[in-house]
């Protein structure tokens, strides 16, 4: 019995302890299902948040970016990612040779530049990212940035089309879009004088590079960008920006080559050039990076531009040049992607990215007064000149020491906290403030001891007597413009705030009874300054006097009631001139010297038109010739000007009606009568005057002979060509006028084919020959049977009719010059204009 029980028990035992097991199996395996329903239901939340994350991070993406969040994009998917191939230094090719380049005497550090674009950069984040509120966004979002990033990456930068295509794309439009938000903000347009924007666009050739490479199809493309302020219509000249691709201006090239130096003695008259290696190679560095800051320091002195900046895609050079002191250069040398961590959560709350540096330089200069044209011409009578081109620097130099690495080429920041390098004045100095003018005795040299303590003593008297270099800088003869914050409505097309172009025009008939010394013209705006404030009918002065006082004027101050408008053709630019003592204002077509042998001839055809002026063509007052330069950007340097009434408005800007085509063929009837046909009727050279109500016709430098018509011609018999005949003879030469070998053909043209025909006749030349009397007349006996031969065709009756028309008709043994390819015919000149 007893054993049975323990059975029992012991089975009783072991099945309680089985039920328990699984009891506890059971309840293991419940928590472990509660517990594994609790991580699906954990990672359900957590793929639902991560949906959430992911549709958050879709729309922020997608949603325009504010604007610390846009600097940071930019930096992060457009800089940082930029790669450069590994591409040949040297340049392929002709490479031009070099010009005369204005060129700094010392070169320094711009230390007080961060300071200043800090100051700028807060000012825009206030505004854009106000402390109040939701930060406004304005600018484009993540994955369009992302998708330009990949573009961008996708390809290296090889060449100077890469770097433009890359800067204008990451920066500019960038810069753009900035200013554009900026200019909403009545506040921030006010600070910086932001007018209606700003626009990026190449920057212009001058008028005579063209004129002198019209020929030349393969010139380089411009690698020189100009930065303008928009104000409605017209664009104002701010900064420019040049772009040298890596693979030419390597950034080690920058580092070694930039540094505080008399640039002239250290780069440009060096005393020896070095033969060992390294120093060979710092040489390099220095003439490829002083060529590089050299070329826009030109533009700069020229353009009259305070500030200006040049890049290579991974680095940038800020440039400044101080008003007292144009012989000088501040630079600072950044590298944005070693400047600036991206982890650093405070870094983007300095300007030291591209887009940032770039976007404070540009409203650095939209604060600052461009310099006026008496700084330039004094400033450009002081500099140094260095013939130079990068192009041609990098040319000279072996391509097996273009690809070594400079030493001292590790980078090193450009951020300065002493005083050594800062500028000496501030960035426009006030009205106040006025340099002594070069006809005051006894003035000092400037003290560049200030800035360069290891300058000797003597530099200033070494400097007077180096080549290319005229006197060290002293002497400026006007003072600058005042300083204000914002630009208003005060600054001219060319890029000055000066004085406001308020006058008006005098009118036709006013200029007119002035050339006469007639009559005044009480519908002329001007007419009670034209009065002197007396009660008189007739002008005071006469053409030749407003001549003079004009010249006298603007060889004074060229800034003074002088005001380009901004329209420019292919060899003038239009300017408004207002006599001060007597308010006189006439429109003035300003050129250079290089295009005046083209047109100065165009004041011989205004006399041949004495007759119509006022009528078929404007009034035309005289031409001045400047004692300073007018430097006017984008069309060169103005020498020379044309003055005449202001005509109108282009037909082209007109709607055309029935009569205006009547008006234009009397206008070219008119031209006929007096012998003139004009060479160049395009809609521009055609005006329509409303206070005459008359096409004007201008531009009369091509007109390049006077042909005469048949209802013109005196007698019979020998006149009896048609005018269709003889203006297709005249169409089949003016290609060949301009050669000296044509020009007493045309000469024989221009009278009538009758005057040719009878001087191939004395000559027993066949009609079908077709070569040029110039070429047949070599022998002497020959040419004086040639001349007396014309002279006497032209009779009594042909010379009357010449002088009721106010034309000279002078014997032509008298007019043809044997020593001169210049022929002399009816007052116009057929001289060869090159």
């Amino acid at each position: 019995m007893a054993d049975n029980s323990s059975s029992d028990y012991r089975a009783l035992f072991l099945q309680a302890e089985e039920g328990r097991r699984l009891a506890e199996e059971g309840r293991r395996l419940a928590e472990e299902g509660r517990k594994r329903a609790e991580e699906g239901h954990k990672l359900a939340e957590e793929g639902r948040k991560r949906a959430e994350e992911g549709r958050r991070l879709a729309e922020q993406r997608n949603l325009p970016t504010t604007f610390p969040e846009f600097i940071r994009a930019c930096h992060t998917l457009l800089s940082i990612p930029l790669r450069v191939a590994a591409s040949s230094r040297s340049t392929k090719g002709t490479i031009p040779q070099p010009k005369g380049k204005y060129c700094p005497t010392n070169l320094l550090q711009w230390a007080d530049l961060p300071a200043k674009q800090q100051d700028i950069f807060t000012s825009v984040c206030n505004y854009l990212e106000p402390v109040r509120g939701a930060a406004p966004r304005h600018f484009p979002p993540h994955i369009a940035l992302e998708e330009l990033s990949r573009r961008i990456s996708h390809r290296p930068l090889s060449s100077e089309q890469d770097l433009e295509t890359y800067e204008r794309l990451a920066v500019e439009d960038h810069i753009v879009d900035i200013i554009d938000e900026l200019c909403k903000i009545p506040e921030a347009q006010k600070e910086f004088g932001l007018g209606d924007g700003v626009r990026f666009e190449n920057h212009a050739n001058s008028l005579d590079d063209a004129y002198t490479n019209q020929s030349d199809s393969q010139r380089a493309r411009p690698d020189q960008f100009c930065i303008h302020r928009l104000d409605n219509n017209m664009s104002t000249l701010l900064t420019t920006v040049e772009y040298k691709p890596p693979h030419k201006l390597s950034v080690e090239n920058l580092r070694t080559g930039l540094r505080p130096m008399n640039f002239w003695e250290t780069v440009v008259k060096p005393r020896t050039i070095p033969i060992k290696e390294k120093e060979k190679l710092k040489y390099n560095a220095q003439h490829i990076s002083g060529s590089a800051v050299t070329q826009h320091y030109h533009t700069m002195i020229e353009d009259g531009i305070p500030y200006a900046y040049l890049t290579n895609g991974l680095a940038l050079v800020l440039l400044h040049i101080p008003y007292e002191d144009p012989s000088t250069l501040y630079y600072y040398l950044c590298e944005p992607n070693l400047d600036l961590k991206a982890e650093d959560s405070r870094a983007f709350d300095q300007p030291k990215t591209a887009l940032a540096r770039a976007l404070c330089l540009c409203l650095m200069s939209f604060r600052s007064a461009p310099r006026d044209q008496n700084w330039r011409n004094a400033a450009r009578a002081q500099l140094h000149i260095w013939k130079t081109s990068f192009d041609y620097t990098l040319s000279e130099i072996p391509e097996e020491e273009l690809r070594q690495v400079p030493p001292d080429s590790e980078y090193t920041s450009s951020e300065y906290t002493g005083s050594e390098y800062l500028p000496s004045s501030p960035t426009s100095p006030p009205e106040s403030r006025r340099m002594p003018t070069r006809s005051q005795p006894g003035c000092s040299p400037s003290d560049l001891g200030r800035h360069m303590e290891s300058t000797d003593s003597s530099d200033s008297d070494s400097n007077q007597m180096a080549p290319g270099r005229k006197r060290g800088f002293s002497q400026i003869t006007s003072s600058p413009p005042t300083q204000r914050a914002g630009r208003s409505d005060s600054h001219n097309a060319q890029g000055g705030r000066f004085q406001q172009n308020t006058a008006k025009f005098c009118t036709q008939r006013c200029l007119l009874g002035l050339c006469s010394s007639d009559l005044l013209d009480y519908n002329c705006p001007n007419v009670t300054r034209h009065q002197h404030g007396e009660k008189v009918e007739r002008h005071h002065i006469n053409g030749s006097t407003l001549l003079r006082l004009l010249n006298q004027q603007l060889d004074h101050n060229l800034d003074h009631n002088c005001w380009p408008l901004g329209n420019r053709g292919a060899y003038g630019s239009l300017f408004k001139l207002t006599c001060a003592e007597y308010g006189y204002t006439v429109a003035a077509k300003g050129t250079t010297s290089t295009l005046w042998t083209e047109v100065s001839g165009e004041a011989e055809i205004y006399r041949i038109l004495q007759r119509v002026q006022g009528a078929a063509t404007t009034v035309f007052v005289g031409s001045i010739n400047l004692a300073k330069t007018y430097f006017l950007h984008g069309f060169g340097q103005v020498r020379h000007m044309l003055l005449m009434a202001w005509g109108g408005d282009s037909i082209a800007k007109l709607e055309q009606w029935p009569t205006l085509r009547q008006e234009i063929l009397k206008s070219k009837k008119e031209f006929r009568a007096l012998g003139v046909i004009h060479g160049d009727l395009r809609p521009e050279n055609m005006l329509w005057n409303d206070e005459l109500k008359r096409v004007l016709l201008i531009d009369l430098h091509k007109c390049p002979c006077v042909a005469w018509g048949k209802e013109n011609l005196i007698g019979s018999g020998d006149f009896s060509q048609n005018r269709r005949d003889i203006q297709q003879k005249v169409k089949q030469w003016n290609p060949y006028i301009r050669s000296t070998r044509a020009n007493i053909k045309a000469m024989s043209l221009g009278f009538h084919p009758a005057i040719c025909n009878k001087a191939r006749s004395s000559l027993k030349v066949k009609a079908r020959d077709t070569t040029p009397v110039s070429a047949i007349i070599m022998d002497e006996n020959k040419k004086k049977k040639l001349l007396g031969g014309i002279d006497k065709f032209l009779d009594e009756r042909t010379r009357v009719w010449y002088a009721r028309r106010g034309i000279e008709a002078k014997p032509l043994s008298q007019s043809i010059c044997p020593s001169s390819s210049n022929v002399r015919c009816e007052g116009k000149s057929f001289g060869d204009p090159d």
